[in-house]
């Protein structure tokens, strides 16, 4: 069992440039969405200006919950990565 601290070292290490890659990408696609964003076009019909904000609302709650989930996975990466690498050090 000499090759299992390595191993778990390498497990670390991969969990948390994932969790940092992930978090990266979760900030990058929230500028460009925020860059490219274009508010909605109201007409002079209530309805229609009701429907039409509605809908966009619920677009930016998805696209807030995709980063979010995001967020949360990144972060679950990057604790279990820290865990299992001071784990490891603690034990040598």
């Amino acid at each position: 069992m000499n090759g299992e601290p390595y191993k778990s070292k390498n497990i670390a290490l991969i969990l948390i440039f994932s969790g940092v890659l992930l978090i990266i990408t979760v900030f990058v696609l929230a500028v460009q969405f925020a860059l490219v964003y274009q508010r909605p076009t109201v007409s002079g019909d209530l309805s229609a200006t009701i429907g039409v904000l509605t809908s966009e609302a619920l677009y930016l709650l998805a696209k807030a919950v995709f980063l979010s989930v995001g967020i949360v996975a990144a972060a679950q990466l990057l604790k279990y990565g820290v865990e299992l690498a001071k784990g490891k050090q603690d034990e040598q």
